[in-house]
């Protein structure tokens, strides 16, 4: 087993248990020995040309004789089968995106091992060791799983006091507790003020009690002008890392599940705007740990497990050279496969769903062949560049209703998007009668939206199609278009008029039962990403997003008194695609409709390419109420 392989157990381990005294113990233990073939095997083949069998070979050696072993069998005193499970579980977790499912099977063993103990000796410093490392992968799985941690929480050696100790100590304690929020969050027993109130104080007590090698040696905020969504901190050491991203995960469960939080009326709101808040804090920072200490890997997982939970990515495809080096680099450590052809990803062994976010122009051919393929599709918006090519989608979807294919319009999932709904919807503000929204880019000046141009579909059809989409969600997919008339021009990049395209554009759509959609879209806002929308009713308004900020702060300067920005869209809306990919995740694994209707983004493209041909005609566009272009208006 290699030192960098070892790394990875010993996090939280100074003595370094698994990289000097797990191997010379391997050379008397056949089954240990097995167990570090069978791992580093299946590392060499996910990074190099090797064997991809070997890995199966020594792993099959092994369950020769752990699945001999049983629940009163002394052989689960011996530390070195411990160790080996350890392994094991590893090796598991790592062909999870391999063959599609993780069936936890040395996860049970290691809560076998681990909840045999015996009171009349002490551990040894590898059982502890071993002990430390399955407590982990334990609660990893729990919180992905949402259920309470299986392993004892009552052993002797398990310290959950805040007196002087080393950085190792300090981040086991906070480990435990994260097991013990896990099992408050998770558990059978429902809200109790009382525990919770210990868990939280214990949270706040942990977090001043800790020596100062807990304290960042280097912080830096974000910086929102070079597109960075999370700050920079450094920790001393892997134990550190480690503590502090289950410390923070473990409080984002606690806010998750604060029961003292009103139900009903403007306390409700306001508290549970303060908690979402509090725990994109949280978030950011727990992201920026991961990304800034890449050493300590099982930080970037720990980060992450809160995005998808139900979800595991397996494989990624990009014909970018740029790209797949990214890919190799950040995603295969972690078992993550790369492929160049699209065809060749949706092959993969173990891939049931696929995300495809890739360039406009090719979004309906991927989706129809994974479809195909039978797979589960999550497209983001537009399914395709013109109408014809968008219904083909829904055509390839109708040959398999036992698949769960959508188009991503983040902005229905979007919290402030949803609220502004659900009071639209509640009559709020009467019948809603005019929607003015807005999609503006922040200025590229490398010439990007130019070369984008060639296969976008447009700025209608990429950028309002979002807002497009809005009007369909607020007045109904049952809204008929009456009329489209749109302008536009170039005022900074004129080269896109080539392409029939322009870099502003604002466009009408009226409505059979007299509603208006009125649309902005822009690639040249100069401080940033401005999406912003208002919803008038016969008896008041509402507005999302009226005036972009990126957060609270506001900056006193000499100058005046500004705020910042978001810098692009997924700036904006990252926690909507999160939202979003949950959801349809949910809807696959437990086979309910999608949120969003297939047919309602064959509309909006029908919409977008409308005002997009009126734009370079110059002409009003009107429809019958079958849909049909007319020449003239019906009465």
């Amino acid at each position: 087993m290699s030192t960098a392989t070892a790394c990875l157990f010993d996090l939280c381990d100074s003595s370094r248990h698994f990289a000097n005294i797990v191997p010379p113990r391997a050379a008397s233990c056949p089954t240990l020995l097995n167990a570090i073939f069978a791992l580093s095997s299946r590392h060499l083949s996910l990074n190099a040309q090797y064997d991809p069998y070997a890995s199966d070979r020594y792993h099959q050696a092994c369950l020769k004789h752990l699945t001999t072993i049983s629940n009163d069998s002394s052989a689960l005193n011996d530390d070195n089968l411990l160790a080996a499970t350890i392994l094991l579980r590893t090796l598991e977790e790592l062909d999870v995106p391999l063959i599609g499912t993780d069936h936890e099977g040395h996860l049970l063993g290691i809560q076998l091992f681990m909840n045999t103990c015996d009171s009349t000796t002490t551990p040894s410093s590898l059982r502890l060791a071993s002990f430390w490392i399955g407590m982990r992968q334990e609660v990893t799985m729990s919180f992905a799983s949402q259920r309470p941690v299986k392993i004892r929480l009552d052993h002797g050696f398990m310290d959950r006091s805040l007196s002087e100790a080393d950085d190792d100590t300090w981040a086991n304690r906070i480990i435990v507790h994260s097991a013990d929020v896990i099992n408050y969050c998770f558990g059978n027993n429902g809200p109790n003020r009382h525990h919770y109130q210990e868990l939280v104080d214990y949270d706040q007590a942990w977090l001043r009690a800790r020596p100062v090698s807990w304290l960042p040696i280097a912080y830096s905020a974000s910086d929102e002008s070079l597109g960075e969504a999370f700050p920079h901190i450094i920790y001393l050491n892997h134990a550190v890392v480690i503590g502090q991203v289950h410390s923070i995960f473990a409080r984002i469960l606690l806010m998750c599940h604060d029961d003292r939080v009103p139900r009903i009326g403007p306390a409700a709101q306001l508290a549970r705007k303060q908690i979402d808040d509090d725990i994109r804090t949280q978030v950011r920072e727990l992201c920026g740990i991961a990304l800034s200490n890449p050493s300590t890997r099982p930080a970037t997982f720990t980060a992450c497990m809160g995005n998808v939970p139900r979800a595991v990515l397996v494989a990624v495809t990009s014909p970018d050279a740029a790209e797949r080096e990214w890919a190799a680099e950040n995603l295969a450590p972690d078992g993550v496969a790369i492929y160049e052809n699209y065809s060749d990803m949706i092959a993969h062994i173990g891939l049931d769903a696929v995300c495809v976010a890739s360039a406009t122009a090719v979004h309906a051919e991927q989706t129809n062949a994974a479809i195909a393929a039978g797979k589960h599709v999550l497209c983001e918006k537009p399914l395709g560049t013109t109408v014809e090519i968008s219904q083909s989608v829904v055509d390839a979807a109708a040959t398999r209703p036992d698949l769960k294919v959508m188009c991503g319009f983040s902005r229905r999932f979007d919290a402030s998007y949803r609220d502004a709904y659900e009071k639209t919807k509640s009559g709020l503000i009467g019948r809603p009668s005019v929607l003015r929204s807005q999609t503006c880019d922040v200025l590229d000046p490398s010439g990007f939206f130019v070369a984008y141009a060639q296969f976008s579909g447009g700025i209608f059809v990429d950028c309002s199609i979002h807002d497009i989409d809005l009007a369909l969600w607020f007045f109904g997919q049952e809204s008929k278009v009456r009329s489209v008339h749109a302008v536009g021009i170039t005022a900074v990049e004129p080269d896109l008029r080539q392409y029939d395209d322009r870099d502003n554009a604002v466009g009408i759509v009226e409505f059979y039962d007299g509603r208006i959609a009125y649309l902005y879209a822009s690639r040249m806002m100069a401080a940033g990403q401005e999406d912003t929308t208002e919803i008038i009713g016969t008896k008041g308004k509402l507005s999302v997003n009226l005036i972009p900020v990126e957060n609270h702060v506001r900056i006193y300067g000499q100058e005046g008194i500004r705020h910042e920005l978001p810098q692009n869209y997924w700036g904006r809306f990252q926690a909507a695609f999160t939202r979003e990919a949950i959801e349809f995740t949910d809807c696959v694994l437990d086979d309910k409709p999608v949120p969003v209707e297939l047919a309602s983004a064959v509309t909006a493209v029908r919409i977008g390419a409308a005002l997009q041909r009126s734009m370079i005609m110059g002409n009003k566009i009107l429809f019958d109420e079958s849909g049909n272009e007319v020449n003239r208006a019906q009465l």
